[in-house]
């Protein structure tokens, strides 16, 4: 829980926190007086510096829930001497109602490692052929039409047990509001193979049972954290603190492993996705497009438009482009009823746009690769190209920004060059371009990494300012690629279009997000909603997880409402946390400004895994006596019936 918590207030502190126009970055800390971060501004988190209990607070409830577990029949271990017969059959009865004959079942030897999986495979796909074909009967040899039972079948399963060289055959768990049983049966069939399977008796077989799980109430704790904030001027400072107030208040809550969905979530789901590496979605973002989203963008659920050459690659990969390939999305539309609060022009003062862009080797000299362009009224409002040029005996790929920005006497065009190596484009690189309207400048960023303006090599010349007000307007049109064709195949695995001229973000902030690799059966997942990616509404929704396959989780029960990918946080706690000092450590002979902020989080810190306590029957039977009738012996020496008045709360 602590080291959540620490990872919790980086990630807000990554997502909320900057000074003027440039990022916060995000580590953590030490305690040391002479430890000095590589880089400002800069955030460090230090703790824990204190752990106490809460005897005040009442501690979290115990829970209780019960889960299934199916029947099952587990053979005998295989040794290499034993075979199966080829074209074999095997008859089952599942739930002590439905059975099925599989035939044409492959053999071979044990002594090869490849024959159990392989006969476990032919069973699951016969297993599958029958529920598709209607193949499974009655007890009476009528076909099974109870669609409840059909529906449960299909969970029935085959494994092979690598360590123990056995096959275990697994039916569904069951549904209780049905009278079967969870159970698997082998029967006699002609040309069987359950004895050379293992699966003759005395095999291993269980039915269904139910289980009661409890988890231990929670620890009412409180852990002291301090932050670090450096800036390299009273000003970075102040704008930083300013930040803090709203971001990170003197008090507020914190949620701890956040995620981000992947695909919106309909009513009803009973899995979602969630992104391996993202950042949210803001208040501010025009277009955001992460390496999952196929038709849609996040920002406002807009519609991404492909010619022939584009496509989204499957596992998540990006967006790949090709030849004449473009993807269009429409920006900033002009709404349907007319709206007081949409304003002409949506980023006056300047943008910044983010994308990670991988290009295809085989670049020669003089080649021109047009990547993005924003384009308001037939103006480029910020364009990026990259052209390939030979700087001494090395190829370049030179990134071109340029950026229109209206005056009183008309619009001029800043630009700004850089030369990346041509092994890092190739690589994948996060390119960041801030078009700063005041100034006139469009500054870049490669992987969080600013352009280095004295660097002959990499910045041939400086960069030309038109100071000036940008020419975003509404219906704006955000396009990859080009139309007339791009002489490599390049692929964008996120773009992030801001009305605002913020820096880039902490290169680690991608990589912080909890993956659904991280999270393991059992795990609480809460959907909630955002409007900024760090700070959670009231609308929430919570389940456990079930599942994993990828980056799918599966849920413990359909999920309530509609959640949209742009506009959801992921999570699986929720903290109070509330500021206890505040003091300043400034460096004045270094430049180094320092405030340190303590706080302290207030948590219930849980046991990770829940305990099977008690099995309990699949089907009760009740014997009911009427209050205050006479009562027999209970047929249990030693035990006696005291009525209660009132019922205790609490009690199972």
């Amino acid at each position: 829980m602590i080291r959540e918590i620490l990872s919790g207030l980086l990630w807000q502190g990554r997502v909320a926190l900057r000074s003027g126009d440039v990022r916060v970055f995000a580590a953590h800390g030490y305690v040391d007086e002479g430890y000095r971060p590589s880089r400002v501004p800069f955030l460090s988190v230090v703790g824990p510096l204190g752990l106490f209990s809460e005897p005040e607070r009442e501690n979290g409830r115990t829970g209780v829930a019960t889960f299934r577990v199916p029947g099952h029949l587990i053979g005998r271990p295989r040794a290499s001497g034993d075979s199966v017969p080829p074209n074999g059959s095997l008859k089952l009865r599942l739930d002590g109602r439905a059975t099925v004959t599989l035939t044409g079942l492959p053999g071979g030897s044990f002594a090869s490692g490849a024959t159990g999986p392989a006969i476990a495979a032919a069973i699951n796909a016969r297993l599958a052929n029958a529920l598709a074909g209607g193949l499974f009967q009655e007890p009476t040899g009528a076909p099974l039409t109870d669609p409840l039972l059909l529906e449960a079948l299909a969970a029935v399963t085959a494994r092979w047990d690598v360590e123990g060289s056995r096959l275990a055959l697994s039916s569904d768990e069951g549904i209780p509001s049905m009278e079967f049983r969870s159970s698997v049966e082998v029967l006699p069939v002609t040309g069987g193979i359950e004895g050379a399977l293992g699966l003759e008796p005395p095999e291993r077989s269980q039915e269904g049972r139910v289980f009661l799980s409890k988890i231990r109430a929670p620890k009412a704790m409180a852990i002291d954290v301090q932050v670090d904030l450096w800036a390299g001027s009273q000003v970075d400072l102040a704008s930083i603190m300013d930040t803090v107030a709203l971001s990170i208040p003197t008090r507020g809550q914190m949620v701890l492993r956040p995620s981000l969905l992947a695909e919106d979530v309909p009513e009803g789901a009973t899995s979602v996705r969630l992104l391996t590496r993202g950042e949210p979605t803001t208040v501010l973002s025009l277009v955001h497009l992460e390496a999952s989203d196929q038709n849609l963008e996040r920002a406002r659920g807009g519609r991404v438009d492909l010619t022939p050459g584009a496509s989204f690659l499957t596992a998540s990969e990006g967006l790949r482009l090709s030849g004449t390939g473009t993807a269009s999305v429409l920006v900033y539309p002009t709404p349907a009823v007319p709206d007081p609060f949409h304003a002409d022009n949506p980023a006056p003062d300047g943008l910044a746009l983010s994308l990670g862009l991988r290009v295809a080797a085989g670049a020669v000299e003089a080649q021109t690769l047009p990547v993005a362009v924003l384009m308001a009224q037939g103006q480029p409002v910020l364009r990026l190209i990259v052209r390939y040029e030979m700087v001494g005996t090395r190829l370049m790929g030179e990134v071109v920004a340029t950026a229109t920005l209206a005056q009183a006497t008309g619009t001029q065009v800043a630009e700004t060059r850089w030369r990346l190596p041509v092994e890092q484009l190739e690589a994948g690189v996060v390119l960041h371009a801030r078009l700063e309207a005041g100034e006139g400048v469009v500054w870049l960023s490669a992987d969080g990494v600013p352009q280095p303006l004295q660097d002959a090599e990499a910045t041939p010349v400086p960069p030309v300012a038109a100071p000036g007000v940008t020419v975003a307007a509404s219906d704006m049109v955000f396009t990859l690629g080009s139309q007339a064709g791009t002489p490599l195949d390049f692929t964008v695995d996120h773009v992030h279009l801001v009305a605002e001229p913020v820096g880039p973000l902490d290169p680690a902030l991608r990589r912080s997000v909890t993956a659904a690799s991280r999270l393991k059966p059992g795990d609480v997942v809460v959907l909630g909603t955002s409007e900024d990616g760090y700070r959670v509404g009231k609308q929430r929704f919570q389940a456990l997880v079930l599942g994993l396959e990828g980056d799918r989780v599966t849920l413990s029960r359909p999920v309530e409402g509609a959640w949209a990918r742009g506009r959801t946080l992921v999570f699986q706690e929720e903290c109070f946390f509330f500021q206890t000092q505040l003091r300043r450590r400034d460096d004045l002979l270094n430049h180094l400004y320092r405030c340190c902020v303590d706080y302290r989080v207030s948590a219930l810190m849980d046991e990770p895994n829940a305990r099977s306590t008690a099995r309990l029957v699949e089907k009760p039977v009740l014997d009911l006596i009427a209050r205050g009738a006479a009562r027999g012996a209970s047929g249990h020496p030693g035990t006696s019936v005291t009525e209660v008045e009132t019922a205790r709360r609490g009690t199972i």
